[in-house]
This record gives C-alpha cells, sequence and structure tokens, in this order.
C-alpha cells in the first residue's frame, strides 16, 4: 500500500482455483487450492508475489447430525487482508494462517435445531511491526422455528486472542499480549415474502481480560432476491483481532453486495465494505466489481477490479487491484 492520498499502487493478479470433491454414502470430502499470482506496479512499495491457498474438509451428514471439519492454509500480503484486520502502512511482509474449524448441528426435534462452533487460527507475520498471534473462538446456538417464515435464535459466543509478542516490544504488555471477551446474542429470521428476508440479533458482550469491562454485539441482515438480482445489506457489531492496536476491539462493519444475472451464464456482482474501530482509531473501505462467465459446468472465469483504502494515526494506505480468476470444479471423485 502506499503511504499518501495519492492513487495508489496497482496490483494485476491471475488466480487460478481448483476445487474437488468426492462423495461416499454419508460422507463428503473436499479440497479447494487456490495460487495467486501478483504483479505490483511499484516494485519500491510492494514486490510481485505467489501466494497459495489450501483447504480440505470432512463432513458427515445423517437424518439428525451435520458435522464438518476444515483445515485451512493460507499465505498472503499483509497488506491484503481487506476488512478483517489493521495492517501497518508501507509494509509489504506476510501474512501465513493455519487454521483449524469444526461444527456440529443436531436437530433435537422437529422446529429446533442445536448449532455447536469451534475454530483455532494462528497467524504469523514476516513484518516486525505486527506480532504473531492465535485466537481461539466458540458459539453455541439454539434455533427455533416458529412457522415456516419466521425462527428465534438465541446464541452464546467466546474468543480468546494471544500475542506472541515479548513483553518489551509493546509500551504496555498488560494492553495487547491477552484478550478474551464473551458475549450472547438474541436475534429473529423472518421472511417477509418469499422474495425479502431479515436476520436481527443484539446482546451483550464482556470482555474479561485484560480489564473487566461491559460492551454490547448486534448483527442485522437483509435480502432481497429477484428473478434476475439479488441485493443483501450486512450491519455488523463485533469484537476482531486488530494485531496492530493489540487484541480484541470491537468493530463496526457495514457491507452491501449486489448480483445481478446478466444471462443463463454470465452475472455481475459488486461488493462494498467499511469498517470502523474506535479504539484503534482506524477506518478501512472496500469496493469490488466482478463479471462472471460460467463456461460449462466445470470451468468459470472472473474478471474483478477492486480499491481499498485505510485510514489510522500512521497516515492513510491506498492500493488497487485488477485481476482473472479461473475456477475449475472437478466433477465427483
Amino acid at each position: 500500500m502506499s503511504t499518501g492520498p495519492a492513487a495508489g499502487t496497482t496490483f494485476f493478479r491471475l488466480t487460478p482455483v481448483l476445487t474437488a470433491r468426492h462423495v461416499r454414502d454419508a460422507d463428503e470430502f473436499g479440497v479447494d487450492t487456490q495460487l495467486t499470482l501478483e504483479k505490483s506496479s511499484n516494485q519500491d512499495v510492494a514486490e510481485d508475489r505467489v501466494d497459495p491457498r489450501l483447504r480440505a474438509f470432512w463432513k458427515h451428514a445423517d437424518p439428525l447430525n451435520t458435522t464438518e471439519v476444515a483445515l485451512v492454509y493460507d499465505v498472503s500480503a499483509v497488506r491484503d487482508l481487506g476488512l478483517t484486520q489493521q495492517v501497518p502502512v508501507g509494509s509489504d511482509g506476510s501474512r501465513t494462517l493455519l487454521g483449524l474449524a469444526a461444527s456440529w448441528s443436531r436437530d433435537l426435534d422437529p422446529r429446533t435445531t442445536m448449532l455447536a462452533e469451534f475454530a483455532q487460527d494462528f497467524e504469523n507475520f514476516t513484518d516486525a511491526q505486527t506480532a504473531d498471534f492465535s485466537r481461539t473462538s466458540a458459539a453455541l446456538r439454539f434455533t427455533r422455528a416458529l412457522s415456516e417464515r419466521q425462527s428465534w435464535y438465541a446464541v452464546l459466543n467466546g474468543q480468546a486472542y494471544r500475542s506472541e509478542a515479548s513483553t518489551g516490544a509493546v509500551p504496555d504488555p498488560t494492553a495487547g499480549l491477552r484478550s478474551t471477551v464473551v458475549g450472547a446474542l438474541f436475534g429473529v429470521d423472518h421472511a417477509f415474502s418469499p422474495e425479502f428476508r431479515v436476520d436481527a440479533s443484539a446482546g451483550p458482550a464482556r470482555y474479561i481480560e485484560p480489564v473487566n469491562r461491559n460492551g454490547w454485539q448486534a448483527n442485522f441482515k437483509a435480502e432481497y432476491t429477484a428473478e434476475r438480482w439479488f441485493a443483501g445489506l450486512e450491519l455488523l457489531r463485533a469484537p476482531v483481532v486488530n494485531a496492530q492496536f493489540g487484541g480484541l476491539v470491537m468493530s463496526d462493519t457495514m457491507r452491501v453486495r449486489v448480483r445481478y444475472d446478466l444471462g443463463p451464464q454470465q452475472r455481475l456482482e459488486l461488493e462494498a465494505g467499511h469498517v470502523r474501530e474506535t479504539a484503534s482509531r482506524s477506518k478501512r473501505s472496500l469496493a469490488t466489481v466482478a463479471w462472471v462467465r460460467q463456461w460449462n459446468e466445470s470451468w468459470q472465469v472472473s474478471l474483478k477490479a477492486s480499491t481499498q483504502r485505510q485510514e489510522g494515526p500512521e497516515g492513510t494506505a491506498l492500493s488497487n487491484r485488477i485481476g482473472v480468476v479461473f475456477l475449475y470444479t472437478a466433477p465427483d471423485l
């Protein structure tokens, strides 16, 4: 990313993607592989990159239970984290993610469902400004369907952040090496019509460390599906990791998604998002437009263009991306 309000650095990308699935009775196995080849328009700001991504999963489903376990290995540029994290301005380092995710759902009765989720992530960075960390998250959700159009749900969730930074690397070690937050959400999912659906929830959030304090979290989603187009709005307030600031901070996020079908095999996708973190005094925004063409059952090509902006105490950073994505979906192996 560049460090001033100029046009910013432009990155040109070529991304081949391969997905494969195998179904055997009640079990499904899958592998998603991706390789991102990136060319920078300014080698003084950012060098060219080749970044791999691998996700493998196993899923088992029977009449009452569904279990899924996934492993992720993902390498990317620190500056390419989009809306997920604040990044150091002017850094050209790498970020490596090792992740394990598991979920289990069970139908307790014809109208009640229980869902348990767990995730363990380890993120390592090559730049000296960002400390390596681990994040553990878990959630337990109960959903009760009142009718075909409406359901109520309750969620208990929590996150724990652990930084690998030495105590001498930060001015106040107690503020950034450990952070834990637990909370609850109570919500309703209601379909006003076959085309329009709203999901809204809110609840308390309690920070246990480094200091005890109370907060709140919320989520609002609205989706409209027409014959040829789709539009979605998401407003989210939730604790997220900010490795630059140190620990879990409350983040306010807005996302807008629009999809328009140009024909039976091609569509136009637009997405825009904005994140504000009061504690770290940072703002991030991302806008993407993509043309997607489905050649056949196995091959898909996408042309994407995006712009990203970050504002914070370090200054303003801008970057632009132009990319081509080739996706091959292998038939059932």
